[in-house]
């Protein structure tokens, strides 16, 4: 853990990395580098370089990767201290410190249940997730991608990067040179790939090949699942060694806690159980950077579903994007007491209220906006600082750039996986014809391919489409075909966490004394397991405090 104050680093952990030249001292933890230069220390020796060409706020426009950095200027003991530009890793701030762990500044700061914010309570059982840089707790909040905070005589202050909307310039952005860079950081490094049935994952695989860059893939999940065997074929036609992690439940309950430390406390901890196994063997082959397919979303038709196929629409249909795919199954104000129960009523029109704010002029541009700046710092930057939690690991096409090019991609660019197609098809046509989760459609330009290709692909869209509205009208699970162990369900609800966790939020006041775990929706119960996690770390807390 890295926390900072006026006074300056309080803690450090194991993993910080550091540089320093007679003029500053360079801390980060994650994964960092810049374009054509390896990462870590070479990078951050040149990014010293560009600070004297061009001062710090202009040169950290140049960093790369996901990471948070502490910039100790030696002649006046200031610091600087940043996160990525992407959002892509989790920081966090209160008006005294920044640190890289929530559950740490929560410990420094000394909290208790009495801190709790009842509104971001309601939403994580609700969501999972807690958004707008907002925590489970008053006081502490992230760090947006957009500050730069400094520290000095005269203590904490917050500053801006300016960094460019996701609508900015005309997406003038060339994408192979950009990888062939990138490829020539990394390329020395035990590379490991995300790789399943997707196009996404492909795309990364396909285009560090066509660079010459060596990698082992991975992919998670149980075999005869299409996105392993998808991936076993992929790979095999690649010529690179496939990983498979086979989930398992065996020791579920004893690893919980370790689980909860890597996930920080501010999402659903079973969410990660499985990418956690997924990164633990990857340490143990020696793999020294994971890459995945986060922010492909933005090349493809993925984000704009609720509206298939009318994607240049002038009018944002929020309220559907909000119940199919945000919150489909809300949680019963029956669970809660008095005013979480107001609170729960609220949430929803609340929610809704703030993602206007996101509207742009056309209803693809809303969604991917809301996506960008509401969604993905938290879930996709979650999910990713909790990886390099375990090993360093990167998701390339979060980068701003790449987002901006994706969203001013023409609309006919997005669908039909056009953009896959013809980069996939122009640097690997072989790999390109194989079959995709995506109801078994194929990555290929070749006409043939297409003509059978786009039956299957509107196909593959209504199925979704008729899935996800079943499960809003029915309350059922939706899952395009379940990577998880088949039992990891039913093990939570049979565990005791879940049994002491519904009688710990009754004692909180948040449940009522009538619920029963049978009462609670498979959609929630990992939520409200997941916060009495983090109320017992604030037990926990409190007693070390007070030497009990």
């Amino acid at each position: 853990m890295l926390l900072l104050t006026a006074k300056g680093l309080r803690s450090l952990a194991g993993d910080l990395q550091a540089w320093e030249n007679p003029e500053y001292l360079f801390r980060w933890r994650g994964f960092l580098y810049l374009l054509g230069i390896p990462p870590g220390a070479a990078s951050v020796r040149e990014f010293a370089r560009l600070i004297a060409l061009k001062g710090m706020d202009r040169a950290l426009m140049e960093l790369r990767g996901h990471f948070f950095m502490v910039v100790k200027e030696k002649q006046t003991h200031k610091y600087t201290c940043f996160t990525d530009n992407n959002g892509g890793f989790t920081a966090f701030q209160s008006k005294t410190a920044a640190a890289t762990s929530f559950l740490e500044m929560v410990s420094y700061h000394g909290l208790t249940s009495s801190s709790l914010d009842r509104e971001s309570v309601l939403e994580f059982v609700n969501f999972g997730n807690v958004f707008a840089n907002k925590t489970l707790v008053e006081g502490i909040s992230r760090i947006d991608r957009n500050q730069i905070i400094r520290f000095g005589p005269n203590g904490k202050s917050v500053h801006s990067k300016n960094l460019a909307p996701i609508d900015a310039g005309n997406g003038d952005f060339h994408y192979l040179p950009f990888f062939e860079k990138m490829a020539a950081s990394i390329k020395d490094y035990r590379l490991s790939v995300d790789l399943t049935g997707g196009v996404d994952s492909r795309l990364i695989a396909v285009l560090l090949d066509y660079f010459g860059v060596p990698f082992e893939t991975t992919v998670s999940g149980m075999d005869g699942m299409e996105d392993v065997e998808i991936a076993k074929e992929v790979a095999a036609a690649m010529g690179t060694t496939l990983h498979v992690t086979r989930p398992t439940i065996d020791n579920l309950e004893d690893s919980i806690p370790e689980v909860f430390r890597v996930s920080d406390g501010l999402s659903d901890v079973f969410k990660h159980y499985r990418s956690y196994q997924h990164n633990q063997n990857r340490v143990k082959r020696g793999i020294e950077l994971a890459l995945s397919g986060i922010g492909g979303e933005f090349l493809k038709d993925e984000l704009w579903l609720q509206d298939f196929p009318f994607y240049t629409s002038k009018t944002a249909r929020l309220d559907r994007m909000f119940h199919m795919f945000m919150l489909p199954i809300p949680c019963k104000n029956d669970y809660f007491t008095g005013e979480y129960v107001s609170a729960n009523q609220t949430l929803q029109n609340g929610t809704l209220h703030t993602l206007t704010r996101f509207e742009l002029d056309t209803n693809t541009k809303t969604y991917d906006n809301i996506y960008y700046h509401y969604e993905f710092p938290v879930i996709g930057g979650g999910f990713i600082t909790a990886a390099n939690r375990v090993l360093p690991s990167y998701a390339p096409m979060v980068e701003p750039d790449f987002v901006q090019f994706g969203f001013h991609l023409k609309r006919r660019e997005r669908f039909f996986n056009t953009f896959h197609r013809k980069t996939i098809s122009k640097v690997n046509p072989h790999i390109a014809k194989i079959r995709t989760s995506e109801g078994g459609i194929s990555v290929s330009s070749d006409k043939w391919e297409v003509g059978k290709d786009i039956q299957k692909y509107v196909w593959d869209k209504g199925t979704r489409l008729m899935k996800v509205i079943e499960r809003r009208l029915f309350h059922g699970s939706y899952t395009r075909q379940p990577a998880d162990h088949p039992e990891f369900s039913t093990r939570i609800r049979e565990s005791r966490l879940a049994r002491e966790a519904v009688e710990l939020l009754k004692e909180e006041k948040i449940l009522q004394a009538k619920v029963q775990l049978q009462d609670i929706h498979d959609a929630h119960l990992s939520h409200f397991l997941s916060l009495s996690l983090f109320m017992k770390f604030l037990y926990s807390t409190k007693e070390q405090r007070h030497g009990t």
